[in-house]
């Protein structure tokens, strides 16, 4: 039967690679907010980097959309939405974050990895495309490298107080 593919399932397919752009974009925001927020250079860098393999997980996600739609996606609208999720998640301030903030900004960060990845695994199940199967798939694969990431700076968090030995100034409260 080859790439058939019905409308229904198109739609299925395009409505999951709006959703899949959506979360590419907080996470791009959320890192990069975070990584302005975080003193250490080791762990700024982390965090600039996960917010560029987010945005690049927005090109192939994109690309996959206007492969299936024929056209490019409008996500106007979306984008801001999700520019203002990631943002509501920090302190207000934006001052450096405290390591209980920190910690609480990792968890969310874990969180969302773990949302991805169950969409992205579901998605893959689901779909009849066979490129939307691999992107899927390839996806997992890079968003529990990313949660992996998290968890390993909260284990350092945890048990050091510190970001990979870098020991940060505690502010007294």
């Amino acid at each position: 039967m080859g790439e058939k593919i019905t409308n229904d399932q198109n739609r299925m397919l395009l409505d999951i690679l709006k959703e899949a752009i959506s979360i590419e974009i907080y996470g791009k925001e959320y890192y990069s907010i975070f990584s302005e927020l975080i003193e250490d250079e080791n762990a700024k860098s982390i965090f600039r980097g996960l917010a560029r393999d987010e945005g690049e997980h927005r090109e192939l996600v994109e690309k996959e959309y206007k492969k299936i739609a024929g056209k490019p996606v409008a996500m106007g609208i979306l984008d801001e939405d999700n520019r203002k999720k990631a943002r509501e998640v920090f302190p207000e301030s934006l001052e450096p974050m405290n390591i209980t903030e920190t910690k609480d900004v990792l968890k969310l960060g874990i969180r969302t990895e773990e949302r991805s990845v169950e969409l992205y695994s579901k998605s893959a199940q689901k779909t009849e495309s066979k490129s939307s199967k691999d992107l899927f798939q390839k996806l997992v694969h890079f968003e529990e490298g990313h949660k992996k990431i998290l968890e390993d700076a909260l284990y350092y968090l945890e048990q050091e107080g510190t970001w990979y030995g870098y020991s940060p100034p505690t502010i007294e409260g």
